[in-house]
């Protein structure tokens, strides 16, 4: 079974920065309903945009799947895994979201 992960930077205009791991291959609205985005927010709320980096990735032979909480604890505890050879980047995508007077948009 091959796993898809993807790696996921914020970044808020205040300077703040969170850094995770998500199974599969997340789109904007995927990220905007993480957890970790909502914490992101909940520290910047005088935010005027957030930019987000997905870099994603697969391991493993077969049929792929979204790797689980399991398997991203385990990346996670490898330090290097992300550049050794077991592993092939798939993709990445930028975007910005803007927070223009409270309202969202995306950009």
């Amino acid at each position: 079974m091959s796993k898809i992960f993807s790696v996921v930077e914020l970044e808020a205009n205040t300077g703040i920065q969170e850094n995770r791991l998500m199974g599969g291959i997340p789109d904007r609205e995927g990220v905007e309903s993480s957890d970790f985005y909502q914490e992101l927010m909940e520290d910047c709320g005088d935010s005027k945009y957030v930019s987000i980096k997905v870099a994603s990735y697969s391991y493993g032979d077969g049929e792929s799947e979204n790797a689980s909480e399991e398997d991203l604890n385990w990346i996670k505890s490898q330090p290097n895994f992300i550049n050794s050879d077991e592993v092939t980047p798939l993709q990445d995508a930028d975007f910005i979201i803007l927070y223009p007077d409270q309202g969202q948009q995306f950009m």
